[in-house]
């Protein structure tokens, strides 16, 4: 038989062990029902539908703004949009309509604010956003504060960056110690690269680089890889970002492409018989043109030589070859032209020249009634032959 004081003490626990289930309970319930509710009020859009799509990258200053999307589950009208706000002043919002997606597919989007508005002086005065979007329906969004302020690479400082219509060129160097009584050497830095070349709105190229150490000076040249449109304005845009301070910075060089070749010096021959002249282009926007050269005597008629060159691109050389016909003898100022379809002149070279003998003009040499006679027989066995495959 049982005391009463163990009884009330058996009741005592259960009702213990019973409340802290309780507690237990609403704790996970609780737990598994704010993400939800937070989605409902706004202000946890980023964690909504994760598995539909993903921000991979988001940057953004007072030029631009660059993002990348991946998407997880095909969807029918997807679309990205861009906003700017100063305070709670909408600057600037851009959609950008992508339609159907495929599951997997990676979606990169560059806006360029063009904000005429002188931008304040308050640090992160302003805030750039990105939707991810299905519809009307939102699936993911990232925001980024900043200043007028450009981000400053403390340990790097960009030298050059300056695209053209053959590459996009880098050239970084580590600052030195900020005190004058120090000498030791920079820190090295380490950095990734994020290269993108822009028709307009339109990434035409991209190429990344991870983990680049810096230790003096670092210089890089990527080279386009495809051809460019003759006289369309292309931007070349480069994202650099330091691992340590954790700091991203982007610069652009904008400019218009062009047919361009250059003169190899050292490979003009030029003699009492001819010239020849070696040109290697410089440029992704193909090459359609000739080499002039231009005999100028201290007395007399100026004689003008013209050969049309190979079409060429980036790297690619040709080697034009002239033959001198009536030059007398004498000295020459020579010049050479290298000129496109249009009659543009894209590099020049000058030298001078002496002829000591004479040269003769070619003149076309006599058919024998031997060769015509060859030549009147080969065309009607042709035209028998055919004749007779005819018949058959």
């Amino acid at each position: 038989m049982s005391l009463p004081e163990e009884k009330s003490s058996f009741k005592h626990r259960r009702f213990i062990f019973r409340f802290f289930l309780i507690i237990l309970f609403l704790a996970i319930f609780c737990a598994e029902l704010s993400p939800a509710f937070a989605s409902v009020n706004g202000t946890a859009i980023e964690d909504e539908r994760q598995g539909d799509a993903v921000i991979t990258d988001f940057f953004s200053d007072n030029e631009l703004a660059d993002s990348t999307v991946r998407f997880e589950q095909p969807l029918e009208n997807a679309s990205l949009v861009f906003t700017l706000n100063s305070e709670n002043k909408l600057l600037k919002s851009e959609t950008f309509i992508l339609g159907p997606v495929k599951k997997g597919q990676e979606v990169t989007k560059v806006l360029f604010w063009g904000i005429n508005e002188d931008f304040g002086k308050d640090v992160d005065s302003y805030t750039a956003h990105v939707y991810v979007k299905n519809g009307n329906e939102s699936l993911a969004f990232r925001k980024l504060s900043f200043s007028d302020r450009s981000p400053i690479l403390s340990k790097l400082k960009l030298v050059d960056f300056s695209a053209d219509s053959e590459k996009a060129s880098v050239l970084m160097s580590l600052t030195s110690p900020t005190s004058l009584k120090s000498i030791q050497t920079p820190e090295p830095s380490v950095i990734d690269l994020d290269l993108k070349l822009l028709s307009g709105t339109e990434i035409v190229y991209s190429e990344k680089q991870k983990n680049i150490p810096v230790i003096s000076t670092y210089y890089n040249a990527s080279y386009w890889p495809f051809l460019l449109e003759k006289d369309k304005n292309y931007t070349a845009l480069l994202k650099v970002h330091s691992h340590s301070p954790d700091v991203t910075a982007a610069y652009i060089s904008n400019f218009r492409a062009k047919e361009e070749v250059e003169i190899i010096d050292r490979d003009i021959d030029i003699d009492e018989y001819g010239a020849s002249v070696t040109i290697v282009g410089k440029s992704q926007v193909p090459f359609d043109g000739f080499v002039r050269v231009v005999l100028t005597p201290k007395d007399g008629k100026v004689q003008v030589f013209e050969e049309t060159a190979d079409i060429l691109t980036s790297g690619k050389e040709d080697t034009v070859g002239i033959i001198w016909q009536g030059v007398q003898k004498g000295d020459y100022n020579v010049k050479i032209y290298v000129l496109n379809s249009k009659g543009e002149i894209l590099d020049s070279h000058e030298t001078v020249l002496r002829v000591f003998e004479p040269v003769a003009e070619a003149t076309p040499v006599e058919e024998s009634p031997a060769s015509s006679f060859l030549a009147v027989l080969g065309i009607f066995l042709c035209a028998g032959i055919l004749s007779e495959r005819k018949r058959k």
